[in-house]
């Protein structure tokens, strides 16, 4: 029996079905892992051994069964939106200089950052390639291109914003529409085109999608101010020391000379400094107030989730977003 690169994640044992199919878009991701450097076919392994929830990949599939298509194009071009995910958190991760990713090394800390790059690249190449052999509409490799644009100017927008002390609510929508919610919907046009899904069904799937992908941004950062260390994985604010400011710190510093002072020591930020600015950020109510822009995006979703058509997969559906954007970790 073929052994699968990981466990998938236990919020799918709910969803039986969907779990089934993630196990099969897992063992198309590990045949299309063959890389001739040994190094970095092993980084990308321990990658994608590291685990993770498969969001993405999980919208694909569950969107394209409203109007059912060619099953096994669906599964690997819901491999390819896995793939292009893990390729931006790798080279995320030299770009931050990221020690961890999933609870685990990063591949820029265990292999090098020329190991990790040459693994993004890989990833790069080998969902286009996925792409390329298991759909024959031109219009959705323009569409993944297009996006994909979408999701490197999000992240070029994040470097434009680094330690900006003066960065705004309207940058951080606009960086986290091109870094997060890009993929949301290129996940959902991926699926809903795989089937002869009419145009009006596209269009409130790709709304649905971008606000479900606002939402979970929004809620990922606010994450950072309610968890330790263990829960997320990752160093207490990394993201500030590596000059990522989101919603809650961006409401929080506005006229906040002790928040800003903070900030002026950059990557050297202490941990003690770290916890004193997430008590500041908590005590002025800048969470409650990044919460509140949360539920504007979760209410959105679920009223274009609300028009899809009735059945099984939207059921489904319906109980995967209420579950992620009620997340507490």
């Amino acid at each position: 029996m073929k052994q699968s690169l990981t466990q998938i994640h236990e919020m799918w044992e709910r969803f039986p079905s969907v779990q089934k199919e993630l196990q099969d878009v897992l063992f198309i991701i590990q045949d299309s892992l063959k890389a001739n450097d040994k190094e970095v076919e092993k980084a990308l392994l321990d990658m994608f051994r590291a685990g993770g929830k498969m969001l993405r990949p999980a919208f694909v599939i569950i969107i394209g069964q409203f109007y059912p298509g060619n099953a096994s194009k669906l599964k690997h071009i819901a491999a390819s939106i896995e793939m292009l995910h893990t390729a931006t958190l790798v080279h995320d991760d030299i770009i931050d200089d990221s020690p961890e990713r999933r609870h685990a090394p990063s591949i820029q800390s265990k292999f090098g950052k020329d190991i990790a790059a040459y693994a993004g690249d890989y990833l790069f190449a080998a969902t286009f390639k996925t792409l390329a052999f298991h759909t024959d509409d031109m219009t959705v490799v323009r569409q993944s291109t297009k996006l994909l644009e979408n999701i490197l100017t999000g992240e070029l927008t994040q470097r434009t914003n680094h330690y900006d002390r003066h960065m705004t609510l309207a940058d951080y929508k606009e960086q986290i529409a091109g870094k997060t919610a890009a993929l949301f919907v290129l996940s959902a046009q991926l699926g809903a085109t795989n089937g002869d899904a009419p145009e009006e069904f596209v269009n409130l799937v790709t709304d649905f999608a971008y606000n479900v992908g606002m939402a979970f941004q929004i809620l990922d950062d606010i994450l950072d101010y309610q968890s330790t260390t263990k829960d997320l994985g990752k160093p207490t604010l990394q993201d500030v020391r590596e000059g990522v400011y989101s919603a809650p710190l961006i409401i929080a510093m506005q006229n906040k000379p002790e928040i800003q002072k903070l900030l002026a020591k950059k990557e050297s930020i202490t941990n003690e400094e770290a916890i004193q600015l997430r008590d500041m950020v908590i005590a002025s109510g800048a969470v409650d107030e990044a919460t509140d822009l949360a539920s504007e995006y979760t209410e959105k979703a679920l009223d274009y989730l609300s028009q899809l058509p009735e059945g099984e997969s939207k059921d489904t559906l319906v109980a995967i977003s209420e579950a992620l954007l009620e997340r507490a970790n």
